[in-house]
C-alpha cells in the first residue's frame, strides 16, 4: 500500500490492474504479457500475476493457449454499470440523433479519463458519410481531439493552464503539432461558445464541440459532432452545427448541476 498526493493511502496492486485493463482498447483487442508490460512501463513477472489474477475474477479471459489476453465480461459489467449512471446523457439521445442525422456525421457526449476523452454517448446518422470506428468506451487523446479542446474550454483557467503544460510534457509531438489550432479553436470559443477542430484530429473530419457543466471537473462533459470536412463546408453549416450542440448543452446544463436525471 502507499499513498497518494493527498496522503490518502493507495492500494497499489489495484492500481496496477487498473493500468493493465485500460491497455485493451477498440485498437487492441487482444495482448500479449510483454505488450501490457511495455504499454504499462511495469514489469513482466507482475504483469503476468496481475493478468492471471484478473483472469480468476472474468476481468480478463486467455486465449492463444494462454500466452494472450482480452477483457472478459466482467468488464463490460463495469462499464455498463458506469455508463447507466448518465441517464442524462439518454435524455437528449434524440437530439444528438437528430443532428448526427441532419448533418450526416457522428454526435455524442464524453468526459475526460486521465489525458484522454471517453465517449460515453455516440450516435451516428442514418446516411452518415463516416468511416471513424470510435463507440462508447473509446477514448480520444485531449491534446489533439475536438472533444478534448471542448472539455478543456469549459475548465477554470488556472486548471486549463496546468492540463495544457502537462500535454506539452507527456505529449509533445501531439501536442506540438495540435497547439497552433487548438489556441484559435480557443479563441473561437471566447465568441461563439463551442470550438472548431478541422482536420487536426483525423485528416477530412471536423469536430465542433461544447463544454457542459464545469469548473466542477467531476461534473464537467462535452457535446460534439463530427462531420466530414468536405460535408461540413461553410461557414453557414459549421455555425449551424455548433448552434444546434449548445441548444443540447442548454438543456443538459441544470440536469448536470443537479446530478440527476430528474
Amino acid at each position: 500500500m502507499t499513498g497518494d498526493r493527498k496522503g490518502q493511502p493507495a492500494v497499489t496492486a489495484l492500481l496496477r490492474g487498473l493500468r493493465v485493463l485500460r491497455c485493451f482498447d477498440y485498437g487492441h483487442k487482444s495482448l500479449g504479457s510483454s505488450e501490457i508490460a511495455r504499454m504499462t512501463g511495469l514489469p513482466q513477472p507482475t504483469v503476468w500475476r496481475l493478468c492471471r489474477t484478473l483472469e480468476q475474477e472474468g476481468y480478463l479471459v486467455a486465449e492463444a493457449a494462454g500466452a494472450r489476453f482480452r477483457p472478459g465480461i466482467a468488464v463490460l459489467t463495469l462499464g455498463y454499470a458506469a455508463l447507466g449512471t448518465l441517464d442524462f446523457g439518454e435524455l437528449v439521445r434524440p437530439e444528438l440523433q437528430a443532428i448526427a442525422d441532419r448533418f450526416h456525421g457522428a454526435t455524442g457526449m464524453t468526459t475526460r479519463e486521465k489525458l484522454s476523452t471517453l465517449i460515453l454517448v455516440r450516435c451516428e446518422g442514418a446516411n452518415a458519410y463516416l468511416n471513424v470506428n470510435l463507440r462508447p468506451g473509446s477514448a480520444n487523446p485531449m491534446a489533439h481531439s475536438g472533444t478534448g479542446w471542448g472539455y478543456m474550454a469549459g475548465m477554470a483557467p488556472e486548471r486549463r493552464a496546468a492540463l495544457e503544460e502537462e500535454l506539452r510534457r507527456k505529449q509533445p509531438d501531439l501536442w506540438r503539432r495540435a497547439e497552433r489550432p487548438y489556441r484559435k479553436a480557443m479563441d473561437e470559443f471566447a465568441r461563439t461558445g463551442y470550438v472548431m477542430n478541422i482536420d487536426t484530429y483525423f485528416n477530412g473530419l471536423t469536430t465542433i464541440a461544447a463544454p457542459v457543466g464545469g469548473p466542477d471537473e467531476a461534473r464537467l462533459y462535452t457535446v460534439y459532432g463530427s462531420v466530414l470536412t468536405s460535408v461540413l463546408n461553410t461557414d453557414k453549416l459549421r455555425r449551424a452545427l455548433g448552434t444546434a450542440l449548445l441548444g443540447v448543452a442548454r438543456k443538459l446544463a441544470p440536469v448536470i448541476a443537479r446530478g440527476k436525471a430528474g
